[in-house]
């Protein structure tokens, strides 16, 4: 018989996932990570109100409409327009955070002092 004892299936070992890191590092980490935070924000509430604009001068496009066909090249120009802008917004995004899971704790603590 043994008398290894097993955890029970809902919990993990993460003792071997620790890094021991001082205060300052700790702290550089976070000022890295609201900093990125405050980034994405801005980044998605700028482009939230250039949309919102685009969004809002639909309507006077499709008044100024002569036909069916101006109708369709209002619609058509919109959503291209929109598809590009939100791929472009996904991108910058996306470069952004990435900038965050490249910290080392090394790096953090010197930009710190």
């Amino acid at each position: 018989m043994s008398n290894k004892k097993e955890s029970p299936s809902n919990e993990m070992d993460l003792s071997g996932l620790v890094v021991p890191l001082d205060m300052e590092t700790l702290f550089g980490m976070n000022q890295k990570i609201y900093k990125t935070m405050v980034a994405c924000n801005d980044e998605w509430i700028n482009f939230g109100r250039a949309r919102l604009k685009e969004d809002l001068d639909i309507p006077q496009k499709l008044a100024d409409c002569k036909c069916p066909q101006d109708v369709f090249g209002v619609y058509v120009n919109f959503y291209q327009r929109a598809v590009k802008q939100y791929a472009t917004e996904a991108s910058s995004l996306t470069k952004i955070c990435s900038e965050l899971a490249t910290v080392q704790p090394e790096d953090v603590k010197q930009s710190a002092k």
